[in-house]
């Protein structure tokens, strides 16, 4: 089942936030934001400093209750969904929502200051229908 999705420029600004099966609500968005952002500049930092290897990156991590699936682009975005903690690693879902998503409905745009929240009904519309026709999604 997938919970959420969060979009974060370099600088921990949450440029798109979507919910869909969230059953407990949080008294601040923002907050939640900055909470969620300070956690993947941590776990990046704590897995490149522990790594074995170098180039060692940080993917996903589980919890007992979810699961957070992450990726990190070359110019500093950060892609988030979090799910249920049985649903498989969605590395994949999130580089397709960066490429055929992002890149074409918000890099692309015109109209879209990069680095400035999403305000498009595009971008919203298509991250809707493509994370919904997902077999994660009703799961």
């Amino acid at each position: 089942m997938i919970f959420g999705f969060y979009l974060f420029n370099r600088d921990g600004i949450c440029l798109y936030h979507e919910e869909w099966k969230r059953s407990r609500t949080v008294s601040s968005r923002e907050d939640n934001h900055k909470l969620l952002f300070g956690l993947l500049f941590m776990m990046k930092a704590f897995v490149s400093k522990l790594s074995p290897k170098d180039g060692c990156e940080f993917h996903s991590f589980k919890t007992a209750a979810f699961k957070l699936h992450y990726f990190d682009t070359p110019s500093g975005l950060k892609f988030v969904l979090t799910t249920d903690d049985k649903t498989p690693n969605l590395r994949d879902c999130l580089k397709h929502i960066y490429s055929s998503i992002y890149v074409e409905l918000v890099a692309k745009s015109p109209s879209q200051e990069i680095g400035k929240q999403i305000e498009g009904s595009h971008f919203s519309q298509s991250l809707n229908k493509y994370v919904q026709s997902l077999s994660y999604f009703q799961s």
